[in-house]
């Protein structure tokens, strides 16, 4: 008996660049959304929708939408809803 190594599937390595190309965006969302969370937690008076905080997450949702259409995969009702609200909302 002879041990013979699985053929290489097409593409999976591909696969697990997407992956962690999303993995990383998603991680800069969730961090993003720890800022945004903490700034309107903190206190602070300005404007929180025109702060940086805010603006970041807007942007980090927006590449996070973008790579998702990329690479062809749904993007979640809840990350388009909330990219169109607060790009509303700074416009």
């Amino acid at each position: 008996m002879s041990i013979r190594p699985l053929p290489v599937l097409r593409g999976a390595r591909r696969r697990s660049a997407v992956d962690h190309e999303l993995s990383d965006l998603l991680a800069e969302v969730a961090s993003a959304r720890a800022d945004d969370r903490l700034a309107r937690v903190s206190g602070r008076r300005d404007d929180i929708h025109r702060s940086g905080d805010s603006g970041r997450l807007t942007s980090s949702l927006g590449a996070y939408a973008k790579a998702l259409e990329t690479y062809r995969l749904p993007v979640p009702r809840a990350v388009r809803d909330e990219l169109r609200l607060r790009r509303g909302l700074l416009s």
